[in-house]
């Protein structure tokens, strides 16, 4: 695991479509800021959107064109 320089993980900016499955994500959406696990894919209109579910249990819908974040371990 790699640890920066403040002592937290990382993060590295993707594309929805090189996340991984259960790879822990961030993005802003609409003034909020999301974070949670990536769970599933849904295709919209031929590009990948993330489906991902936060501490809460909600599920989140990543729009295809949002800027992402991956936590690297």
């Amino acid at each position: 695991m790699q640890i920066d320089a403040t002592g937290t993980m990382p993060w590295r900016p993707v594309t929805p479509d090189d996340v991984p499955m259960h790879a822990v994500v961030r993005y802003e959406d609409r003034g909020r800021s999301v974070l949670g696990t990536a769970v599933d894919v849904l295709d919209a209109h031929g590009r990948p959107s993330l489906i991902v579910l936060d501490d809460d249990g909600q599920r989140h819908v990543a729009p295809c064109d949002v800027t992402l974040e991956m936590r690297v371990d």
